[in-house]
């Protein structure tokens, strides 16, 4: 072969664009077709993979970049993230996330606004003590029942709260009924 179209054909391997064909999770690793060329099964670069870890593998007909040491794409990785026309947001301002079930988070640094928006369940595990600050209002909205299990509830580290729920047994009329577990201060 001539050696000059050789070097020629490595420096062009370098750096490529093209689109992931194939993804094995199992493996964390992705086949790529740049050109005429499929990769074999290559890995892809994570934002995090040490002590902290972040996993996001890549999907099938995503644009990516093939770095490949002197040219061969046998040694390539994925670099992952080049828009075709999936941008979630014109904002300048804005850090956005998006799930393919439509979940998304968006922060917006001008605003100073964070929204989370999830179409299902969301479970928020704490295995420690948990301190919510609100330097504003706070609004619950819940459409269903709302439940709260503790062992007591204290508002404002106050005395023993007094509710009208109760109906005395023997006049059959409601009256104040105090409560030893849940407690709110004036």
């Amino acid at each position: 072969m001539n050696t000059l179209a050789e070097a020629f054909r490595l420096i062009n391997n370098i750096v490529r664009i093209g689109q992931v064909a194939e993804v094995d999770v199992s493996r964390a690793r992705a086949r790529v077709q740049a050109g005429d060329n499929l990769t074999g099964w290559q890995p892809w670069v994570s934002a995090r993979t040490g002590t902290s870890l972040e996993w996001d593998p890549p999907t099938v007909g995503e644009q990516v970049v093939l770095l490949s040491p002197s040219g061969d794409l046998a040694q390539a990785i994925i670099v992952t993230g080049l828009y075709r026309q999936n941008v979630p947001s014109q904002s300048a301002d804005e850090h956005k996330r998006v799930y393919p079930d439509g979940a998304s988070i968006t922060y917006d640094h001008v605003k100073k606004e964070l929204v989370a928006s999830f179409p299902g369940k969301v479970n928020v595990n704490i295995t420690g003590n948990a301190t919510i600050n609100v330097g504003g209002n706070a609004t619950t909205a819940v459409a269903g029942i709302c439940k709260v299990n503790a062992q007591k509830i204290h508002h404002n580290d106050g005395n023993p709260v007094v509710t009208t729920g109760h109906v005395c047994h023997f006049t059959g009329l409601p009256h104040g009924d105090g409560s030893s577990t849940v407690t709110a201060g004036k």
